[in-house]
């Protein structure tokens, strides 16, 4: 296909941006046209295309058929999620929202709950909500519970219903959340238990669909999530999606948001309510002018809220994630460098930083890529080599990984956490003896550090917790 012209490639991608807003409700025009055209080019190839302009060509005469569709949300979607992902809104969501719903529905005696993940991506937002659930509810059986999670991207949802994930999904968890709800299987994954499977159902559903959005309204749910997608909206799409979301709440019914999407204009059918460091918004008659609401049990007045245009990406907010809507079910020099040019001159720390952003947005082979780049700048930089393990396990390739763990424990032979992963890597390749040498030599580092210390890159977990884990670990594989 002949190069199109400066002037006619112009109009051809703004075009293109226009049908994929009209279409999914994205902003992918102007300082974002860059993630609309490594989208496409992306889906070229699955779609039998020469190029990124091929498909932009296919998409504006609009002669895509369902499946040429699905291909595109697939693209176009990015998940970047994880188990637990903003633990201080699933505390408040645990101690208030969920106790209080529950507390309710016994003393009525009608034990129904009704939950709407929008966006649910992968399922581990879902899920996080049915293992709350679980752990809140002792006769869970004896409880009618609608969990729903929808998303545009059907290859989300088949992993959303299959329920297998890889160690990149708990990486805001305990270490021992994996042996609490689920199973490993071959190839270092780990498939969550049938009891919380059975909790949640998901769903295709497109957010700019309007028709698709009608059929949510009256939905009578209790709780709502929808997090880190209305900023990727356009600010027409935003709030037709946030009006349909009221209606799809019960009267009192519960609204939860990312913080960087809070908005007084966007949210002001809701009362905002601040709850233990996290902002979620309620059904119901909004504040008056001196800012106090209706009293709610264990929930504070609410407070002024920080409003974020919609349809704009927060500056604090450092991961690249798209939405997730559908419907059911080397060249002369320059005086601007290539991106690639740019991102070789960025300093280490910059380097470091996006290869672990394109790690948490799941692009795996542009992650290695920057890690490799981190690696060749500073070659003695243990943390380098230890999230090119995580990349490589997450991506299937165990003899690379293990080795690239080894490389970070020969560099700072005192890694605790690359020693651990290296230890269940190990023990997932059947070799027994290698892993119970790592967790005896992680147990002895542990053993010189304060117990309540918390430890670098683990989340907030302690060496008290840890060492607690790492036995329970050696006497699971009968290395005690």
């Amino acid at each position: 296909m002949p190069a199109v012209p400066g002037g006619e490639a112009t109009v051809l991608w703004e075009h293109a941006g226009s049908v994929v807003e009209r279409l999914f409700g994205l902003h992918l025009q102007g300082e974002r046209l860059p993630d609309l055209k490594r989208s496409l080019r992306g889906a070229a190839s699955e779609l039998g295309l020469s190029d990124a302009e091929a498909c932009a060509r296919l998409l504006v005469s609009e002669k895509l058929d369902d499946a040429g569709v699905e291909i595109l949300a697939s693209h176009l979607t990015i998940g970047e999620t994880y188990f637990f992902r903003d633990q201080e809104a699933f505390a408040a969501l645990s101690a208030h929202v969920l106790s209080e719903l529950i507390e309710q529905r016994r003393r009525t005696g009608n034990r129904q709950l009704r939950i709407w993940s929008a966006a649910c991506c992968t399922g581990e937002e879902t899920y996080s909500i049915a293992i709350q659930l679980q752990q809140l509810l002792p006769d869970i059986a004896n409880w009618q519970i609608n969990l729903l999670g929808t998303d545009v991207n059907p290859r989300f949802l088949r992993t959303a219903a299959e329920g297998v994930y890889g160690q990149w999904s708990f990486r805001g968890t305990s270490p021992d959340f994996r042996a609490r709800h689920f199973r490993q299987l071959a190839g270092g994954r780990y498939v969550l238990s049938p009891t919380i499977r059975r909790i949640a159902h998901f769903a295709s559903l497109n957010l700019a669909d309007e028709a698709a959005l009608a059929g949510m309204r009256d939905g009578d749910f209790d709780l709502v999530l929808c997090r880190n997608v209305l900023m990727y909206f356009t600010s027409a799409q935003a709030s037709k999606v946030v009006e349909a979301l009221h209606g799809s709440l019960r009267e009192e019914g519960w609204l939860a948001v990312a913080p960087c999407e809070a908005s007084q204009t966007l949210f002001a059918g809701f009362r905002a309510l601040h709850c233990d460091g996290a902002i979620l918004y309620r059904k119901g008659p909004a504040p008056d002018r001196h800012g106090s609401a209706p009293k709610d049990a264990g929930i504070p007045a609410a407070m002024p809220v920080r409003t974020h245009p919609a349809g704009t990406r927060a500056a604090h907010e450092a991961s690249l994630r798209f939405p997730k809507p559908v419907t059911p079910l080397p060249a002369p020099r320059r005086a601007t460098p290539p991106a690639k040019a740019q991102e070789a001159a960025l300093p280490v720390k910059a380097i470091a930083a996006r290869a672990r952003a394109l790690a948490d947005q799941r692009r795996m082979d542009e992650a290695l890529a920057c890690c490799d780049r981190w690696i060749a700048a500073e070659k003695l930089d243990p943390a380098a080599h230890c999230l090119r393990g995580m990349i490589l396990a997450e991506t299937g390739n165990m003899p690379e990984a293990s080795a690239a763990f080894e490389r970070s424990l020969y560099l700072a032979p005192d890694g605790v956490m690359a020693g651990l992963a290296l230890a269940n890597l190990e023990r997932t390749r059947g070799r027994e003896k290698h892993a119970a040498r790592h967790y005896r030599n992680i147990l002895a580092l542990l053993e010189r550090l304060p117990p309540d210390a918390d430890l670098e890159h683990a989340e907030g977990i302690s060496v008290r917790q840890l060492t607690s884990l790492v036995r329970d670990l050696m006497v699971a594989g009968d290395h005690t």
